[in-house]
């Protein structure tokens, strides 16, 4: 479908578009180009503190073809076509007029393409066991001094110590514990870095993250947990810091589970996001949640979203600029065949590290696999854990069998 003709009655009925755009004052126009036909669809809303009325005049206007709109607006959006951010990057869709305000309500944007597409049933967990996660301070003296690392746990059997996305925390890997069965199988532990979620700050220092500082982290946590050679599991810049950690420390991990990595990291940074005049609880949770595919469950999507606007402000960006300077080439020499297994996950609707990338760092690494997830993007842990599952169970039986051998 292109832009609906009923799109103001659409976007005057839903009630989440109302909620989302609670205090929000601008007008914009969707609009097609004219190319694909000589009478476009045309709408400009202004919303009000969650209302929305028919305006005249737009603080900026999104211009697209017909394809496009459709593409965006189609119930099951493609890999790619689910947000409208990447779009707007690229120049698939023009932005004109007030930038500035488009930034600053760019999630207002995202609930009114919502708002377009036809509705959708979105899956619920048939089994959602209890939260059953115990947490504790472990006291760490890492590469930007002492901080109080709070530590989550659950289950038993083989360690497998789990690193959140940038700017995040533990909660990202509740749902795993809740909708899969893996605490019968290994002991999930999730840690939150300093200045995240409920970690403290190191004092008297500005937060900054290094890829080497990063590895000393993890491996700080795993010697104050004392943790016996765990496994280790990271997306997107986790998921290039798991892969340093078996190379800088081969000895130290059982293997690596690595999702959404790529060799370098591309067009993540920006001044956008620390911004004195951009609300940064708005903004940077739009940032990211378009890196999921819209046909996970809205619950995890949700959650994804609530973490991200509740980070502390200039956290996401310290994290990454840090993860910028992530290059594959500085540790490359240091895999080898004999390195612990490092499996290569990739969700097809991360368009910030499409799996292609994924693969090509995989194909450098000598002891890896890699495995794409066609139904998931950017946070694949998070966004529907129990498919997540189908693809982690075997990654880890694929880290436990390279272990076994090595030993053997």
């Amino acid at each position: 479908m292109t832009i609906p003709e009923d799109a103001i009655r659409r976007l005057e009925a839903d009630a989440r578009l109302a909620s989302i755009a609670r205090g929000a004052a601008v007008a914009f126009t969707l609009a097609g180009d004219g190319a694909s036909s000589s009478e476009s669809a045309r709408v400009t809303a202004a919303f009000t503190d969650g209302a929305v009325s028919a305006a005249d005049e737009p603080d900026f206007s999104l211009t697209a073809s017909d394809d496009v709109w459709a593409r965006l607006l189609s119930a099951t959006p493609e890999a790619g076509w689910q947000h409208v951010l990447p779009l707007v990057r690229d120049g698939r869709i023009r932005l004109e007029g007030d930038e500035r305000a488009f930034w600053r309500h760019l999630h207002v944007v995202r609930g009114a393409v919502e708002a377009l597409r036809p509705a959708t049933e979105t899956e619920v967990p048939a089994v959602r066991r209890p939260l059953a996660m115990r947490g504790e301070y472990v006291r760490v003296d890492g590469p930007l001094g002492v901080s109080d690392v709070f530590v989550e746990r659950a289950g038993e059997g083989p360690q497998l110590l789990c690193l959140p996305t940038a700017g995040s925390d533990t909660t990202q890997f509740h749902g795993l514990v809740t909708d899969t069965p893996i605490t019968e199988h290994f002991e999930v532990i999730a840690f939150d870095l300093p200045w995240h979620g409920k970690s403290t700050p190191a004092a008297g220092v500005e937060y900054r993250l290094t890829p080497e500082e990063y590895t000393q982290h993890i491996v700080g946590v795993a010697d104050a947990l004392g943790l016996a050679r765990p496994m280790l599991l990271g997306p997107s810049m986790a998921g290039a810091a798991v892969v340093r950690a078996i190379a800088v420390h081969p000895h130290r991990f059982a293997g690596a589970v690595s999702c959404q990595a790529a060799e370098d990291v591309r067009g993540r940074s920006s001044d956008l996001l620390s911004a004195a005049d951009i609300d940064q609880s708005r903004l940077v949770p739009e940032w990211t949640v378009g890196l999921m595919n819209p046909a996970s469950p809205a619950e995890h999507r949700d959650r994804v979203h609530w973490g991200y606007s509740s980070g502390a402000s200039g956290v996401y960006a310290a994290d990454i600029d840090g993860y910028q300077q992530w290059s594959f080439d500085d540790i490359a020499s240091l895999l080898t065949a004999g390195s612990p297994h490092i499996a290569v996950l990739s969700g097809a609707y991360d368009t910030s590290v499409p799996p292609e990338r994924s693969r090509q760092m995989a194909d450098r690494i000598p002891n890896s696999s890699f495995a794409l997830m066609p139904e998931l993007g950017h946070f694949p842990h998070a966004e529907h854990p129990s498919a997540f599952w189908q693809h982690l169970e075997p990654a880890l039986e694929r880290l436990q069998l390279h272990d076994q051998l090595a030993g053997d």
